[in-house]
């Protein structure tokens, strides 16, 4: 009795902690959902340029790309798409310890659960250029997402990056650069 009392703890445990020791098949991949405020990250990812000259935006975005750490593994001038990724580490220990802490408290109840954090996540970016029709500009949109591998080498998350500082940050350099190439400085 005192056993499967334990258990249902444990489960109820379980159950209100997601992510805390779960299998990398529990997880979704959610990049195809759309995020709630689609519209308003579409905006933050999304500058509009005075120029239909899309090899003078590629070879820019490819540029700041580099500059950020990224290795290009897509490129395709003719659709005005380039991506590329750079790996990072993404431990942090409040997460180990807490998720220690959880398999302890677990196992004391008498439910084993391994401890589970993220441990690597490879930072993904896309480029992707739109000429306006019966116009002189183009739409610069770039994508950033990011696929976090755990503690036991399973991929077992991945998010859109929503932080709009990141994409400011990348269009201000963007900017400079097509200003400094458009201009030959």
């Amino acid at each position: 009795m005192k056993r499967s009392v334990s258990c249902i703890v444990a489960l109820a445990i379980l159950l209100c902690l997601p992510g805390c020791g779960m299998t990398p098949n529990e997880y979704a991949l959610e990049l195809g959902k759309p995020p709630e405020n689609a519209v308003k990250l579409r905006a933050v990812q999304t500058r509009r340029y005075d120029t239909v000259d899309e090899t003078l935006l590629l070879i820019s975005a490819t540029q700041i790309m580099q500059d950020l750490g990224f290795t290009i593994s897509e490129s395709n001038g003719q659709l005005g798409i380039i991506g590329g990724s750079k790996q990072r580490d993404a431990e942090e220990a409040g997460q180990v310890a807490g998720s220690v802490a959880l398999s302890v408290a677990l196992a004391l109840l008498g439910a084993y659960v391994a401890p589970t954090w993220d441990k690597e996540q490879t930072i993904r970016a896309t480029v992707v250029l739109t000429p306006l029709e019966n116009s002189s500009q183009t739409d610069v949109r770039i994508f950033f997402d990011r696929l976090l591998t755990n503690n036991h080498g399973d991929l077992w998350r991945s998010e859109i990056i929503l932080e709009p500082e990141i994409y400011q940050e990348f269009f201000a350099k963007f900017s400079e650069a097509v200003f400094l190439e458009g201009n030959e400085i």
